[in-house]
């Protein structure tokens, strides 16, 4: 469910939950287990604050003024990255991908929640907390989705149901390293069980 990474707010996990027993009566097979991502914030971390440093580095001497503050902040944090950094980022991430690339010698995907939170007020920034747990920063709320960019590996979400207040959840695919033909087609496949595939979108809140 959460990759053993990162809180999942409760009625995102009930809904996700009922979807997985959905697909799990529908004759899937479905088990509670996931690869090993406890390096993942690490990395992740270290590659795009050096991928900022990269691309603004130049620009943050005589434009910081003028750059969206989590572009100054992730930019310096890139500039203060040494070779060693870099090095073992590459390291993990490399350890990272062949893990998992392992895990799918044994499984054909992995189903998480898409997000882990509902919708939010457009007013909040970005999620700060969840479930009672506090972010390091702005993005790690997002890890969910970043680990399968991280292991190299095709994702995609989909409706999967509602909360109690009538916000949608997404569930999230992923599969092996170049098996973007399979999660497509087993999200085919699920939209007819979850009983999303003919869903009209509902209409947006005053």
């Amino acid at each position: 469910m959460n990759l053993g990474i990162t809180p999942v707010d409760p009625e995102v996990a009930r809904v996700v939950e009922n979807a997985a027993k959905k697909i799990e009566q529908a004759g899937v097979v479905v088990e509670e287990v996931a690869p090993d991502f406890s390096d993942l914030h690490e990395i992740f971390h270290i590659l795009r604050a050096y991928s900022y440093g990269a691309s603004f580095g130049d620009l943050l001497d005589e434009h910081a003024s003028e750059l969206n503050q989590d572009v100054v902040w992730n930019t310096e944090q890139g500039l203060a990255l040494s070779v060693k950094d870099l090095i073992r980022a590459e390291t993990m991430r490399t350890a990272l991908i062949s893990r998992v690339a392992k895990f799918f010698q044994d499984y054909e995907l992995i189903i998480t929640p898409a997000t882990v939170v509902p919708p939010y007020s457009l007013d909040q920034r970005y999620v700060e907390e969840c479930d009672g747990h506090r972010f390091d920063n702005y993005y790690q709320w997002l890890s969910i989705a970043y680990a399968f960019t991280t292991a190299c590996c095709p994702a995609l979400s989909m409706p999967c149901g509602m909360t109690s207040d009538g916000l949608p959840v997404g569930l999230q695919l992923a599969s092996a390293h170049k098996n973007d033909a399979g999660v497509l087609a087993r999200a085919r496949a699920f939209e007819d069980v979850l009983g999303f595939s003919d869903l009209t979108p509902i209409n947006p809140r005053l």
